[in-house]
């Protein structure tokens, strides 16, 4: 075979892979043998792991593939060493994959080449180079979240989000030209704000684990905030709370359950899934409390996962929903300009993790049914000869028809639209909030204000619910148009129904699921891991996939409860009598609760409604 041959048919590899060709339906030329000793030992080398490339896995058979079409393409010539050992390149490469763990990887992870001597034969040297090329392929994939390919299918059907992944060819070629092959490396992982935050804490912590001495609390009486006793000494020393000072700072006595140490216990308490998270000491408290680790190392690594799998551009202007927090926030370069209270999905109908971008802000908004509570919840009352109920309304094809004239036990309701004019009975509240996305989720005001108070607020079918909607449509629509406050209101209270406003800007939104985040002072945070995906990922990350209980949507038509495997990858859920009376409760669901009459003649909300009827024939709301 001739050069020109050989680098001709190298050159068509490259395009194939370039155009999304899987590495392993490609016959990769075999070149002449080189007559340089060492690009003739990669040569060897690159044949000899072609007998095994079927019975790798998948990524590793693929980094096979593209380190072969590289090297072809480049005449065999070595990328990592010179002379005798390692280049200044290589070396750097060597170096910074060996300093994995400080960016939440595990160097263990990745094989290094082996000392090399002065004395090395090019055998030695090709091995070398051919080693290091797969350890940084390696770690590109995990740096870009590959450690779990499809969160989806690993961990649950309510992530909707994937690695950030580089074809191996592309991370060759350009670490090959890169000026600083190491900040290459480095460059490969998150560099959102978020992310940095989270890996600092890590890393302060991690240098700091040898000081943690894990105390334990005796057993005792059951102590409520506001009391002083012994105990309470040990408490603050396990939970790392200093004595607050008084006036004139004199230090308090570091005996008294002070308001700072209440709200830490409230915090443990909630993470445990302990049934009330009230800042008691008692029983349970205590075993959750001598059970955790005080290590934050796991949820700060798990989350920092997260990140490998969130757009590398936010947006300069965006929205975020962070599940576990049940706040919503709107971004403005790297500044808050609004935060509020939002309402997620229950367990069994949680909240998916996506981002989709905004197009639309809809006042005075119809609810359609989706498929889900059609199908799960309607039909059934249906087939046994009941109504609709709540004003809702159906039809097939925009006209409205008798719901008793159709044959329900062999119609499909999926077929049917089924929706609640606008008004005040209304489901959605005065405004919506769209970005088209497969899970039919979006952002809505609602009737059921009450459901804003309480510290956990999983309640939905999956749509976000927001306090105080059209506060955040003022700032959207501000910035977007221009427009005043008094004009949304207008809108708003009085507006035409359905009135759809569409945004000129691209406004993205990012439904994320952070159990731990950094605040201002450098603290690390903590939110309770609501849907369980915090511990799915600390399993994955481990290996240990075979014991993840998956949490998937539940399919149309089926009506039991959300089933979790028990061991360590069980969901946190109340037990079964609590979770079975949450199911038929009639405080919960979205405008299908009890509201209380507002005072203002013009306010939407005026007292219970017909949705208090829909709210215990459902037992839920969207």
């Amino acid at each position: 075979m001739t050069i020109w041959r050989q680098r001709t048919e190298a050159f068509l590899v490259l395009a194939w892979l370039a155009m999304g060709t899987p590495a392993a339906a490609l016959d990769v030329p075999t070149a002449m043998p080189p007559s340089d000793p060492v690009a003739s030992g990669i040569e060897s080398r690159l044949s000899a792991n072609a007998q095994i490339v079927s019975r790798k896995s998948a990524p590793d058979a693929e980094d096979a593939q593209a380190a072969k079409a590289f090297y072809v393409a480049h005449a065999y010539a070595p990328l990592w060493v010179a002379g005798q050992g390692l280049s200044a390149s290589g070396q750097l490469v060597a170096s910074e994959i060996q300093r994995a763990g400080d960016w939440g990887l595990r160097a263990a992870d990745f094989a290094l080449p082996a000392p090399l001597t002065a004395t090395a034969t090019p055998e030695a040297l090709a091995d070398a180079d051919v080693t290091l090329t797969r350890a940084v392929l390696k770690y590109a994939r995990h740096a870009k979240g590959g450690r779990i390919p499809d969160p989806g299918s690993a961990l649950s059907g309510f992530i909707d989000r994937k690695p950030q992944l580089i074809a191996p060819l592309s991370v060759l070629e350009q670490i090959a030209v890169a000026p600083a092959a190491d900040a290459y490396l480095r460059g490969l992982n998150p560099q959102q704000p978020g992310f940095e935050k989270l890996r600092q804490a890590y890393l302060q912590e991690r240098n700091e684990q040898g000081n943690f001495v894990t105390v334990k609390l005796p057993a005792g009486p059951t102590i409520l905030p506001g009391q002083s006793h012994p105990q309470i000494a040990i408490l603050r020393k396990r939970l790392g709370i200093p004595v607050p000072t008084l006036a004139a700072d004199v230090p308090a006595p570091s005996e008294y359950f002070d308001p700072a140490l209440v709200e830490a216990v409230k915090a443990t308490q909630a993470k445990a899934g302990v049934s009330r998270a009230d800042g008691r000491l008692g029983p349970k408290t205590r075993a959750a409390l001598n059970a955790e680790s005080p290590s934050h190392i796991p949820a700060l690594l798990a989350n920092m996962e997260q990140w490998r799998w969130m757009p590398e551009q936010l947006g300069e202007t965006y929205v975020t929903v962070n599940i576990p927090e049940y706040e919503v926030r709107l971004v403005q370069g790297e500044r808050i300009v609004h935060q509020e209270r939002v309402i997620t999905g229950k367990t069994e109908t949680a909240t998916p993790i996506f981002s989709a971008d905004m197009k639309t802000v809809v006042f005075q908004p119809k609810w359609g049914v989706p498929d889900s509570i059609k199908v799960n919840e309607l039909l059934p009352r249906l087939q046994q000869g009941g109504g609709l109920r709540s004003g809702l309304r159906l039809a097939l094809n925009g006209r409205d028809i008798d719901p008793k004239r159709v044959d329900w036990s062999r119609a499909d309701i999926t077929r049917y639209q089924i929706y609640q004019p606008s008004g005040d009975d209304n489901a959605l509240g005065i405004v919506k909030f769209l970005f088209p996305n497969k899970h039919a989720v979006y952002l809505h005001d609602t009737p059921t204000k009450n459901l804003f108070n309480a510290s956990g607020r999983a309640y939905s079918h999956g749509c976000v619910r927001v306090r105080n909607p059209v506060r955040l449509a003022e700032f959207l629509l501000g910035a977007d148009k221009g427009w005043d406050r008094s004009r949304i209101k207008e809108l708003a209270e009085d507006g035409p129904e359905d009135n759809a406003i569409k945004l000129d800007a691209i406004i993205p939104v990012h439904i994320t699921y952070f159990t731990a985040a950094v605040d201002d002072a450098g603290k690390v945070v903590t939110f309770p891991d609501v849907y369980g995906h915090e511990r799915r990922i600390r399993l994955a990350l481990d290996g240990r996939f075979d014991q993840i209980a998956k949490l998937n949507p539940l399919p149309l038509g089926s009506t039991r409860p959300m089933e979790f495997a028990s061991g360590e990858g069980e969901a946190p859920v109340q037990n079964r009598r609590t979770a079975e009376a949450a199911r038929f409760a009639p405080a919960s669901g979205l405008g299908f609760a009890p509201r209380e009459p507002q005072a203002s003649s013009k306010s939407r909300y005026r007292g219970n409604t017909t949705n208090d009827i829909i709210m215990r024939q459902l037992g839920g709301g969207f």
